[in-house]
């Protein structure tokens, strides 16, 4: 018997976070305090897929995010209607057709603790998640607290970032 694995796409995982915190007045309320201060794309045209790295500050701290867009459709030049164009670091261009929130499956990580904590392990079950797992954890005053819906997220980082991608037209 084969398995079926299927990725989460930015929107999916932005609900998730929602709903498997859906009291919290942080994480999708506090994006406003991100500021994304750099941006790396990295294209992988023989595996279709296209790595955003980003540096993320806010409060005084940094924190390093992930995000791996899958099934990426690259053009070498402009055959379509609507391409979107990016730089590497070497400056080198590439096409390719706008991502979309809906349907492009996407695996995330960032540094920070909320995401350590609360997403990393149930982003890994979901199989939504860039790099290695790490041990469920349970914290030792109230366990199952950390992510009590078990339901993989977006902490507020990877939210500022999928933000920026969608007011610059390059997921829509």
């Amino acid at each position: 018997m084969s398995m079926l694995f299927i990725e989460s796409s930015l929107n999916e995982l932005y609900r998730s976070a929602v709903a498997a915190f859906p009291n919290t007045r942080k994480r999708q309320h506090a994006t406003h305090t991100v500021e994304i201060t750099n941006l790396v794309w990295t294209p992988f045209l023989g595996m279709k897929t296209l790595m955003v790295k980003g540096l993320a500050q806010n409060e005084g701290k940094e924190y390093n995010c992930h995000m791996v867009f899958k099934n990426v459709l690259y053009h070498p030049v402009r055959d379509v209607h609507g391409l979107i164009e990016i730089r590497d670091v070497t400056g080198t261009q590439y096409l390719l057709e706008r991502l979309s929130l809906e349907n492009t499956d996407v695996l995330v990580r960032c540094t920070c603790p909320d995401f350590y904590w609360r997403g990393v392990h149930f982003n890994k079950l979901d199989t939504s998640l860039f790099g290695r797992d790490r041990k469920k954890y349970e914290a030792l005053y109230d366990p199952g607290s950390a992510n009590p819906q078990e339901m993989p997220i977006l902490c507020k980082h990877l939210m500022k970032i999928a933000k920026g991608l969608a007011e610059s037209n390059i997921v829509e």
